[in-house]
């Protein structure tokens, strides 16, 4: 016959066993998760100022001049290269997410190009967050950089 202190610690086993074999995670699918939470966050900070990226273009084509100009396409460049980052946004497998994004009045919900890649080995999956961290990292860069000179 067990004693109740044995009893516990079976119980208290059998819990841990239980916990531990269903939620173990990938650490590496756990670090890629970690870059993807941190672009997202990024993404969402950024956003606002580039729907004010219109609103600056007209402001220099009223200048006229050739560094205007030059900004100008810099700003459609990053615009571009922005929308194209978001097209390429992968989610983690079994990582939970859950990010809507609001453009201008009508917002949308961005659907990710992960349906292919939700076999990438996890290794692949990490490096490939962590560039698309980077990435967003030098689009902030640019953003900052552009439209601080108003």
């Amino acid at each position: 016959m067990l004693t109740i202190r044995q009893y516990c610690a079976l119980l208290l086993g059998c819990g841990l066993a239980a916990c531990s074999s269903t939620d173990k995670k990938d650490p590496l699918l756990v670090e890629a998760a970690q870059y993807h939470q941190q672009a997202t966050e990024i993404q969402a900070a950024i956003e606002p100022q580039l729907e004010q990226v219109d609103s600056l273009k007209k402001a220099l084509l009223t200048q006229k001049s050739p560094e205007a100009a030059t900004r100008i396409v810099a700003l459609d460049s990053l615009k571009t290269a922005f929308e194209e980052w978001e097209e390429n946004l992968v989610e983690v497998p079994g990582m939970p997410h859950n990010h809507t994004h609001e453009h201008g009045k009508g917002g949308h919900s961005h659907k990710h190009a992960d349906a292919t890649l939700k076999d990438l080995p996890a290794e692949q999956m990490r490096d490939l967050q962590r560039e698309t961290l980077n990435n967003i990292r030098q689009i902030q860069n640019r953003l900052n950089t552009l439209t601080k000179a108003d």
